[in-house]
């Protein structure tokens, strides 16, 4: 019987922790009633997520005059000589194995086209790790009456990079990487906008690392362990 994906993140650790844990999880490696332990949830407590465009992108932008930057409290910062989109994370919570949970992002990116004097924000951003999709809200400038609420919809879908991706629940530390790729919603937004958008329809848009801390994620690992 395969082993639960998770295991490859919990036993290194459970084998650190001691021999009540190393015992709770000998159950599931040996394919006893698997379904009794599932992956435990990690609570986020603070992290941050990097949006870098990919060098094809970056050109792209610069050839059709859009200028990526950033809704507050995200930031741009320049990470290996590429211009990224900061975003903050300081709630949500996902499994262990990365199978299900959700994490909203604060802030937003933009696209400008100065000549056009017109900007797109993609905002509201939540991670949702069942779906393997970013949703969040688009729109140009006044394009939503301010206060107007706006229902979520597709901007990215993403695929995790297992080989970057680590979960340290003594620590309380996680760090990941995924490649992030257009949406439905994200591209009609920007091609309205600016008459083509200037992401491509398929591949990697931007590469996406993200790191922080998991406070309560040892916390989580006990309840799912002890009665």
């Amino acid at each position: 019987m395969a082993l639960p994906r998770w295991n490859r993140f919990v036993v290194p650790v459970c084998a650190m922790a001691g021999a009540g844990c190393a015992l709770s999880w000998a159950g599931a490696a040996a394919g006893v009633a698997p379904s009794v332990l599932p992956a435990p949830q990690i609570k986020v407590s603070r992290a941050q997520a990097d949006l870098c465009p990919t060098p094809a992108v970056t050109r792209a932008l610069a050839e059709q005059g859009v200028t990526l930057g950033a809704k507050s409290p995200a930031s741009t910062v320049d990470v290996g000589g590429r211009r990224c989109v900061r975003l903050p994370m300081t709630r949500g919570e996902f499994a262990l194995d990365l199978s299900r949970g959700s994490v909203p992002a604060d802030g937003g990116i933009t696209f400008t086209m100065k000549p056009a004097g017109k900007t797109v924000t993609f905002a509201d951003l939540t991670f949702d790790f069942a779906s393997h999709k970013v949703l969040g809200t688009s729109g140009t400038q006044a394009a939503v009456p301010r206060g107007a609420r706006r229902q979520p919809e597709e901007l990215f879908g993403f695929v995790f990079q297992m080989d970057k991706t680590k979960v340290d629940v003594i620590a309380g530390a996680a760090q990941g990487a995924a490649a992030l790729h257009t949406g439905p919603k994200s591209q009609s937004t920007l091609a309205d906008a600016f008459g083509t958008s200037p992401l491509p329809v398929q591949g990697t848009v931007f590469d996406a690392t993200a790191a922080g801390d998991v406070a309560q994620a040892a916390e989580a690992l006990t309840r799912t362990l002890l009665p």
